[in-house]
């Protein structure tokens, strides 16, 4: 454990309204920023940010990638050049920051991205991922070069509205001061809504776009076009959605490599990127036979996405699923139910270990045939794919200790 979790183990885990307390502690800081840019959407967030990292990287720039939750380790959320910070490095950097985290009363997440702000402060170029929304998240308490859209949909309704306008709003107020912003596919009123934040809209569907989408269990093939660039790249992820993020993350560095280090995009050296991402508990397939699928979809369009993925692999696998109180729950087990009554498989529900978790009881409350499960191994000796919160598949690592299950 890691001197920031033990030092947060006793507080209370909650998310706090407002950028002044981070802004308060970031004005201490006795150094300046790196240029960087920031992620928003509901999903393919840390999979565009990683994509985003690992392309600059190989045009040779030292990248921090700040990127939240975490499935096993803290550390996962800090990488330089896509290797984790490791545990002396982060208990130095924490013991630097943390008369300023007690003098300002920061929220977990608040230190955390104050801890990367800190780490990150040599890099040449920084990936900041949000960690909720948009406008008041702590990651938008700077300034950024470019902000990139995920796809958006429904999540964090008491949060951020119940209408996709009014998500669409709070994730779109990290184009600040008119910066250029990369959209992805999304609804057509996404991009209208746009350009009350700034004039320079790079568009999925407009200015650049991906087909001939082939998925297998070798991963993700497609086509990535835009007005001066065409060429074909293979991801190690699986699902249309997959390619959609690559093409955006393409688009993203494209306008990085230009506008701010005033050098050429090199297809190559693309190519070469989005090859060697590694981002475990995104379908991820960790065993072959029998097969074991993890994915951490944990609201209704991304698991509408985990299960067309699945069918475009033609798989038929039992699902093991476990969610939240703050989710969809009811919606999220439908999607689950309907695909396993399609394909003769069964639905195992499970409970977590966590304060805002439902019980299994709750959750087969909302199914006709879903079975209670205590012991995970009692399903993981079968075909399987195990989705829903990141601490449910979290909780996978304690069933194969030996494994690297989740190593980047």
């Amino acid at each position: 454990m890691t001197d920031f979790e033990t030092y947060f183990a006793s507080k209370e885990f909650v998310w706090k309204i407002g950028l002044d307390r981070i802004k308060g502690a970031l004005s201490t800081l006795s150094f300046s920023l790196p240029p960087s840019v920031i992620v928003a959407g509901t999903n393919g967030k840390g999979s565009t940010s990683t994509f985003i990292a690992s392309i600059l990287k190989e045009h040779g720039k030292k990248v921090g990638l700040f990127t939240s939750p975490h499935i096993v380790r803290f550390n996962e959320r800090f990488r330089i050049d896509l290797k984790q910070v490791d545990t002396e490095t982060l208990n130095r950097a924490f013991r630097e920051i943390l008369p300023v985290v007690e003098k300002f009363s920061l929220t977990y997440f608040e230190a955390a991205f104050l801890l990367a702000v800190f780490l990150f402060r040599n890099c040449d170029f920084v990936v900041y991922e949000v960690g909720l929304g948009g406008r008041l998240d702590a990651t938008n308490a700077i300034s950024h070069n470019l902000a990139v859209i995920t796809h958006i949909d429904f999540d964090h309704k008491d949060y951020l509205g119940d209408t996709i306008e009014k998500i669409a709003v709070e994730k779109l107020h990290v184009v600040k001061d008119r910066i250029p912003v990369v959209i992805s596919d999304n609804p057509p009123v996404v991009f209208e809504l746009a350009k009350e934040f700034t004039e320079k809209i790079t568009a999925f569907g407009r200015d650049f776009s991906v087909s001939d989408v082939s998925v297998s269990l070798s991963g993700t093939e497609a086509f990535y076009r835009d007005e001066d660039t065409a060429f074909r790249f293979l991801i190690p992820l699986y699902g249309f959605h997959q390619a959609v993020n690559a093409s955006t993350a393409i688009s993203a560095a494209k306008i990085i490599l230009k506008d701010i280090f005033g050098e050429e995009f090199l297809v190559s050296e693309a190519v070469k990127g989005l090859s060697g991402v590694k981002l475990p508990g995104r379908f991820q397939v960790v065993r072959r036979k029998p097969l074991l699928i993890v994915d951490v979809a944990h609201n209704p369009d991304a698991v509408k996405r985990f299960v067309e993925t699945l069918k475009l692999l033609n798989l038929s696998v039992d699902i093991l699923y476990s969610g939240l109180k703050d989710k969809d729950v009811k919606e999220v087990v439908s999607i689950l139910e309907s695909y396993v009554n399609s394909c003769g498989k069964r639905l195992f529900v499970t409970e977590i270990d966590n304060e805002r978790a439902l019980s299994a009881e709750e959750i087969k409350s909302y199914s006709d045939s879903a079975v209670v499960v205590e012991d995970l191994s009692s399903v993981l000796d079968r075909p399987v794919a195990v989705v829903g919160s990141f601490y449910l598949i979290g909780k996978l690592s304690d069933y194969f200790p030996d494994d690297s299950l989740f190593l980047f």
